[in-house]
């Protein structure tokens, strides 16, 4: 017993007409593309943890003054 991943079957193939390709009788559809921008990801920073972080800078920059 043989088993197949898949089966060919013969399609019939009509032949290219150069000529039906090259004219066209109505415009192609605006094409969809991404608007391109430098960033992967749109980076939005958060506001209350940068905040909080830059008292925590504060607090610790003035100990370190005052401690010296």
């Amino acid at each position: 017993m043989k088993a197949y991943l898949y089966k060919e079957e013969a399609q019939p193939v009509e032949p290219i007409d150069e000529h039906k390709l090259a004219i066209a009788d109505e415009k192609p559809e605006k094409s969809d593309v991404p608007k391109l921008s430098l960033y992967v990801v749109q980076y939005k920073p958060i506001w209350a943890a940068t905040c909080i972080a830059l008292v925590i800078f504060v607090i610790w920059a003035l100990a370190t003054w005052l401690l010296n």
